[in-house]
């Protein structure tokens, strides 16, 4: 489906708006071609007498095209009730305008006071229709986006960049927002708008007119190309869009490493590379943009001076009144910006379609993890988790291999192996992050993919060493995603995870806005605002992914203290990297290049003397010579 036809079907929602929109657009459209018309007699009755009259044979065209087209010669049966119609009402209009010739001056001014009142009317419901009309569709498709990229796999963000998605839902809505709003309206008001004076021009004068469209298809020549040229610019300008907010992303993000390695330059360069090309490509389109104008007003003055060449003649000849040519000459000026407009909306709409493209283009990706018709509600532990089988791989090569575990209801297993074990992506498999691509996990001997999503995951919480806060207070983060909440239940999340004797001290309490991240908090706090999190949510399993590596003696004792009464009465899983931590767990399960190696307590595996006792005894020398100190 092409991507105008997909933001058509986004536009049928408010036919209403756009129904009074094109309504009020018709009705302006109409009003420029008469006050065109009005300018002849507001020369000729207004502000000169003529003193002779001039027979010309644009008049008499101007009889025979209204004679054919109204078939006002035909016996008043044969014309339909429409046409009989309009006769009546000229009628009456011809007796009135006609009725004392020498006040006919006053009723061409009461006339254009009027066609003033009427486009003062129809152009704010003009202008407003289609502001609600495209503002309303960007909102919906910017829904509709954000809404797709949010149920999306983990796989989806780990191969696109934070910059592209939001160039998508930004600068690229914006692109079609600006075509919806702005040009379709455009589009509809001066193609209306030159239609109208079209019809006029031809029928007041056609020997003038044939000679002013001569170059006509000069003009929609450099229309249609450039328009073409501009949307490929266009594309090109907008991808560079994307990886210049890519880069500031990334720094922005990891400003304390380029701080602490003193990359300022390298990534001002990077920058200022990411900049110039997106220059670059914007000043491509905007070459074409600006080469448009003169162009077409270059081939629009010759033919106005061809004009000029022949009305001396046709007015020296006496075939012609200056009102009549005034008149004729004020259409085709007018013509000039219905057509300079129209040629605006064409590269704003060829801009819009590529961005349109881009967007449907993110919005069509698959979501490889979903949530089956029958799927059911998995509502406890139940029974237990089970791996059977399980394979899993990011892309070729396998990262887990022909897992099985079963995990009792309230059992604490820890997760451990060197770096690349698979340990993450073994946590990651139970909320269904990513899908197996052999054997199954199940819940309460429930397959996980059978399971609804909301029901699957709202069973865990997750405590990891990134902690993820949001810029809110420190209420709103406890007891995230619900503002109607009481307020000692989030109290008591806070004291179970020692965090309450801090939050007190902080200038509003729980009403503190603790910035983007948390960053106006310390490691430690942020660490048991996340345990209250997880507290709060009271969920049966618990995901603990090294929650306490990065943290200092202190703080780690008061996390610990919490993580213990977060992990008491749960099903735990936990990924340790100190093994001292795990050492009460009730199962260690030992992972190495994606498979399990051992499983056992602490005591049990270390006189086993496999894996695990080397990845202790490692840990151990380790901690008696720290990095440096056997050199």
């Amino acid at each position: 489906m092409s991507a105008l036809r997909r933001l058509y079907r986004y536009l049928t929602r408010y036919k209403g708006w756009a129904v009074i929109a094109f309504g009020s657009m018709l009705i302006f459209a109409i009003t420029q071609t008469v006050m065109i018309a009005l300018s002849q007699p507001l020369f000729d009755e207004v502000l000169t007498r003529p003193t002779t009259k001039v027979t010309s044979q644009a008049s008499g065209t101007k009889q025979w095209v209204l004679d054919v087209v109204m078939k006002r010669d035909r016996p008043e049966g044969q014309r339909g009730w429409l046409i009989n119609g309009y006769d009546r009402v000229a009628k009456r209009f011809d007796s009135w305008w006609n009725a004392k010739p020498r006040e006919k001056w006053r009723k061409v001014l009461i006339v254009l006071l009027i066609v003033f009142a009427i486009r003062a009317f129809t152009s704010f419901f003009a202008e407003y229709g289609f502001q609600k009309v495209g503002l309303s569709t960007v909102r919906d498709l910017r829904n509709e986006l954000y809404e797709r990229i949010i149920h999306q796999s983990h796989r989806f963000f780990s191969v696109r960049s934070t910059g592209e998605m939001v160039s998508r839902l930004v600068s690229d809505a914006d692109q079609i927002q600006a075509a919806v709003s702005t040009r379709m309206g455009d589009l509809f008001q001066e193609s209306i708008t030159l239609i109208g004076l079209l019809v006029y021009v031809f029928i007041s004068n056609t020997e003038l007119a044939l000679i002013a469209f001569i170059a006509a298809p000069l003009l929609v020549y450099p229309v249609i190309h450039f328009g073409f040229r501009l949307r490929r610019t266009t594309h090109r300008s907008q991808e560079r869009m994307a990886d210049m907010a890519t880069v500031l992303e990334e720094t922005i993000r990891g400003v304390r490493i380029v701080k602490a390695f003193t990359m300022e330059p390298f990534e001002i360069g990077r920058f200022r590379e990411a900049t110039r090309r997106h220059l670059q490509s914007t000043l491509k389109a905007q070459r074409i943009q600006a080469l448009t104008s003169p162009v077409m007003e270059m081939l629009g003055g010759i033919g106005i001076l061809m004009l000029f060449l022949y009305a001396h003649r046709r007015i020296a000849a006496g075939t012609l009144t200056i009102g009549q040519f005034v008149s004729f000459i004020a259409a085709i000026a007018a013509m000039y910006q219905p057509i300079k407009k129209l040629n605006k909306v064409n590269l704003s709409v060829n801009m819009a379609l590529s961005a349109a493209e881009r967007v449907f283009r993110m919005l069509d990706i698959d979501n490889e993890v979903k949530e089956k018709p029958d799927a059911v509600a998995v509502a406890s532990v139940g029974s237990g988790i089970r791996y059977e089988n399980v394979t899993f791989a990011y892309e070729n090569e396998p990262v887990l291999r022909n897992i099985n575990l079963t995990i009792a209801p309230g059992e604490i297993v820890a997760l451990v192996g060197s770096s690349g074990a698979g340990k993450t992506t073994f946590v990651n498999l139970l909320p269904r992050f990513y899908d197996v691509q052999q054997g199954r996990i199940t819940i309460n001997s429930v397959d996980i993919r059978d399971a609804t999503l909301n029901s699957l995951r709202g069973l865990m919480g997750f405590v990891t060493q990134e902690v993820v806060l949001f810029n809110d207070t420190v209420r709103n983060n406890i007891a995230y995603g619900r503002g109607d909440v009481d307020e000692n239940l989030v109290t008591e999340a806070a004291r179970a995870a020692n965090a309450h004797e801090f939050i007190t001290t902080l200038p509003q309490g729980y009403d503190t806005q603790i910035g983007e991240s948390g960053v106006l908090l310390s490691g430690g706090q942020r660490q048991r605002l996340a345990i209250a999190r997880a507290l709060f949510k009271n969920p049966p399993i618990l995901v603990l992914d090294e929650a306490t590596s990065a943290l200092d003696t202190e703080s780690e004792r008061l996390v610990q203290q919490a993580l213990n009464n977060l992990m008491r009465g749960r099903t735990t899983l936990v990924i340790a990297h100190r093994l001292s931590t795990v050492r009460s767990a009730h199962k260690i399960v030992v992972l190495d290049k994606g498979e399990i190696v051992e499983v056992g307590k602490h005591d049990e595996l270390l006189g086993r003397r496999g894996t695990y006792r080397k990845l202790y005894d490692l840990q151990f020398l380790e901690q008696e010579h720290p990095t440096g100190a056997l050199a």
